[in-house]
């Protein structure tokens, strides 16, 4: 029986993040959570500017996911710190990808996306073509937020567009990796 190429890359996914929270929650047990926290908190202004450049360099080199580190954000900061540490994180690091994709071009932003996302680049940019509006960009942002910043700056769509769509879906993604995320990683503690 063959296997459709977009559910074997949908399950691998899942078995990727599954193993990700498997390894933080087993990393946090060992740890406590609370003893984590309290490193957190005596680093103090460090540790949540190293999280938010950690997560925005994840968002930068596509291939690597900022999700898992949002999910431990908000276990480690606090679910309210979290978000805000994530969302500034993905704010900047998504409009990093759009104007590395604006100035530098296709040929830049397929070295920071990898090759195998070089496909998917391309089908996100001829459906921004066809669909400039800022709605059209906040339905796609979840899908993959690094690949269609990356893509949204190849198109003629203008910054201030992108960063409300990025805003908006921004949160949303954002706030359901830290609420849900986090839930279930402090469940499985």
């Amino acid at each position: 029986m063959r296997i459709n190429p977009q559910l074997k890359k949908a399950l691998l996914a899942l078995l990727f993040v599954a193993v990700i929270y498997a390894l933080m929650a087993l990393a946090l047990r060992a740890i406590g959570l609370e003893n984590a926290q309290n490193f957190i908190e005596k680093t103090g202004a460090w540790a949540p500017l190293f999280f938010v450049v950690l997560c925005s360099l994840s968002l930068i080199i596509a291939p690597l996911s900022g999700s898992s580190l949002f999910v431990a954000g908000g276990a480690l900061f606090g679910r309210e710190t979290g978000f805000i540490l994530s969302y500034v994180a993905t704010l900047i690091g998504c409009s990093i990808n759009y104007w590395i994709s604006r100035k530098f071009g296709r040929g830049v932003a397929s070295r920071f996306i990898g090759k195998k996302n070089l496909d998917e680049l391309d089908d996100f940019i001829k459906r921004l073509k066809s669909h400039h509006s800022i709605f059209y960009i906040i339905l796609i942002m979840p899908l993959s937020q690094d690949i269609v910043s990356y893509a949204v700056g190849l198109t003629k769509i203008k910054y201030t567009h992108f960063l409300i769509a990025l805003v908006i879906s921004g949160a949303v993604v954002v706030s359901a990796y830290i609420y849900l995320g986090s839930s279930l990683l402090e469940a499985l503690i």
